[in-house]
């Protein structure tokens, strides 16, 4: 396999896995504070990280263009290794998509969890301070 695209498959499995984490279900905006607290540190702690994850999603744009390009050339559609390379083209070209989907739905996610913590205190801090008075 392709390192490229090995690096690639690797980034989109840990991008679904944080996707997959976010979208489960929080019991308490505590643990909705420790998972967001704990994916930011991650994210604002380690800079290369963050590096990264742009080479990679902008590598993902690239084969992403490149697969599309392919699929809308005119080829000779009779041969069996046209329809093999076809095949591979189309893969590539989900994959990448999907990569490049998750890679804005996380970022969403984590927005929106941040301003659902931010709105659960506030609301909680508003009923403590209804119940004083």
């Amino acid at each position: 396999m392709d390192p490229g695209w090995m690096m690639l498959y690797v980034f989109m499995l840990c991008e679904a896995l944080a996707v997959a984490v976010l979208t489960m279900p929080m019991p308490s905006n505590h643990v909705r504070k420790i998972v967001i607290t704990g994916l930011m540190s991650i994210w604002t702690k380690f800079p290369n990280l963050r590096y990264i994850s742009y080479a990679l999603l902008t590598l993902n744009g690239y084969y992403f263009y490149a697969s599309y390009m392919w699929l809308h050339e005119d080829h000779d559609h009779s041969t069996t290794a046209f329809k093999t390379r076809l095949f591979r083209e189309q893969r590539n070209a989900y994959l990448t998509g999907m990569g490049l989907g998750l890679f804005f739905i996380l970022r969403r996610l984590m927005d929106l969890h941040t301003q659902l913590h931010a709105a659960r205190e506030a609301q909680k801090e508003a009923e403590a301070e209804k119940k004083t008075h």
